[in-house]
């Protein structure tokens, strides 16, 4: 938790805006010069680099130039659809909009009580750094705006469906192979989110309750593909992708994957206690993590997640849609349910 994240909605709206209209302009005009590059771009000793190679070298960032710019076009389409839809609904019941949102928003959000704020400041204390008596007000005022954008997105939600609100905009998509990487859920399932992570990267263990949920309440629609990509900052994340390939060779992928993710302590010699505390052949298990069987299966992941863009962890995409870091679990529901709708539009059409 930073003091960033207190900082009141009216303070950041202006300062949001202003970025994303930069945003769109800079890369908008980056992405038009692109698209006119000559089919030679430079020569070396009359030895040419084409506009293909450069764009080759470059395709993580460009990757992310696109991802930026889809994102400013989605937040600015999201904000005209929400205005649309409350405007339609306002007339639809004969009140003004500021009544619509009173009954539907305000009316419908609890103010936070001393015991959240007190709640929120213990379970974030690490992060605030501050005394409780001098940021609680500014704790509370977060958490009521927090309530009310929770309530706003429920009720647009709600909205869309009345109103039958169907978008064309497309996020990018990147061709990613799953290759023979473990899989969780079904594996005809419509959606396949393939996840690059690092098992010491404390962002890929926060996200891990998210990805269980989403598994869970979207049964046989989706599935989870592992891909490792163990940052170098990390010591010991090499060798901790290493011994979960190790404990796949005995059927023990996922739990052992789930018994990383709950650990910070990931030497070699914690990585063999995990496997004998989960049952493995453990002669078995060191042999491999000692040998480093596995280090050019994990270099492999690597390789295909650096050809995709990945440069961070985690990295996922969903059914081809990029999508970096710690995200809420209702930034994937938002996603998956966008890549449902337009797998059963496909089969109507």
């Amino acid at each position: 938790m930073t003091l960033s994240i207190l900082t009141t909605s009216h303070q950041r709206q202006p300062r949001m805006a202003i970025l994303a209209a930069l945003c769109l302009v800079l890369v908008g005009s980056t992405l038009a010069r692109a698209q006119m590059l000559p089919d030679v771009v430079a020569t070396v000793k009359d030895q040419p680099i084409t506009a293909d190679e450069l764009k080759a070298s470059m395709r993580g960032e460009l990757l992310k130039l696109d991802m930026q710019r889809y994102e400013v076009l989605k937040n600015g389409l999201d904000n005209l659809i929400g205005q649309r839809l409350f405007e339609l609904e306002a007339k639809n019941r004969q009140i003004s909009i500021d009544q619509l949102r009173q009954e539907e928003i305000t009316a419908k959000i609890s103010q936070a009580t001393e015991e959240d704020v007190k709640k929120f400041y213990e379970d974030n204390k690490g992060r605030i750094k501050q005394p409780f008596d001098q940021i609680k007000g500014r704790i509370g005022e977060y958490l009521n705006r927090r309530s009310q954008q929770e309530r706003e997105s429920a009720f647009l939600r709600e909205l869309r469906q009345r109103y039958n609100v169907a978008i064309a905009l497309e996020a990018p998509k990147v061709d990613v192979s799953t290759d023979n990487d473990p899989v969780r859920g079904a594996k005809d399932a419509k959606v396949t989110i393939i996840e690059f992570s690092d098992f010491e990267c404390p962002y890929c263990r926060r996200v891990q309750p998210a990805l269980k949920r989403l598994l869970e309440e979207y049964d046989g629609r989706v599935r989870l593909v592992f891909r490792d990509f163990p940052l170098n900052i990390h010591k010991n994340a090499q060798k901790a992708a290493e011994a979960a390939q190790c404990a796949a060779e005995q059927d023990k992928f996922w739990p052992y994957h789930d018994k990383l993710f709950e650990q910070t302590a990931l030497s070699p010699d914690d990585l063999k206690k995990y496997a004998g505390e989960l049952k493995l052949d453990t002669d078995k298990f060191n042999a491999c993590l000692d040998s480093g069987q596995y280090a050019q299966e994990v270099a492999d992941d690597m390789k295909d997640g650096q050809d995709a863009g990945v440069n961070s962890t985690p990295s996922f995409f969903i059914n081809g849609q990029p999508l970096s870091g710690a995200v809420p679990y209702e930034r994937f529901q938002e996603i998956v349910d966008a890549a449902l709708d337009q797998n059963q539009s496909a089969k109507q059409n």
